[in-house]
């Protein structure tokens, strides 16, 4: 089978998954809470938004 509706929606890279897998399942919050879990979720955010900025070389907040 070929999909070509990219548009509505797209694979999961394994490498998202298993990144994300934590969050979803476990260490869920959220980030714009001031209790501890969303401090963590918060600080999850950010990191990754942090690793890919630093891939696209462009400033956190633009991510």
């Amino acid at each position: 089978m070929i999909y070509l509706d990219y548009a509505a929606t797209s694979p999961l890279r394994r490498e998202v998954f298993e990144a994300m897998t934590p969050y979803l399942t476990e260490q869920f919050g959220n980030a714009d809470s001031l209790h501890a879990f969303g401090r963590r979720a918060a600080a999850a955010l950010q990191a990754a938004r942090d690793a890919v900025a630093g891939a696209l070389g462009v400033a956190p907040a633009e991510v």
